[in-house]
């Protein structure tokens, strides 16, 4: 039952981590302001998707968070993800009107599904915390 579990949430956080490769297709519309919850949220994703590299970026860190998932390298995909999992959590928190909005479900989703990726596997990360 746990490895189903597991392997459950590594395929729900595989189908969130794809959104932002699909919206770098074309795939998805643009932003609209009626998507967030505050006029600053908005500004702040239109600069993001102006500039354009943060959504290559995102695209680039993801697939090879993907490949590391499915590849037996659960930890460095998680590790992977995790600075972009803070990043989307922080948006919605102090910029999109908090964490229990409609906005912030798929980032919550990500950071529980995150975290329990790196409590699995944190043995791999016993020689970055160990003093010797």
């Amino acid at each position: 039952m746990k490895k189903y579990l597991h392997i459950a949430l590594k395929v729900v956080l595989s189908l969130i981590l794809i959104t932002p490769i699909l919206g770098l297709t074309g795939i998805f519309p643009p932003a609209t302001r009626d998507l967030y919850n505050t006029d600053v949220a908005f500004t702040f994703i239109e600069m993001l998707t102006e500039t354009g590299y943060v959504i290559w970026l995102m695209s680039v860190v993801h697939i090879a968070a993907l490949f590391c998932l499915w590849t037996r390298r659960e930890a460095l995909g998680a590790a992977l993800v995790l600075p972009i999992t803070v990043n989307v959590v922080a948006f919605h928190a102090f910029l999109d009107g908090g964490l229990l909005t409609g906005g912030a479900s798929l980032g919550n989703i990500m950071l529980a599904i995150n975290l329990y990726l790196l409590y699995v596997n944190r043995q791999a990360f016993q020689s970055l915390i160990d003093r010797r």
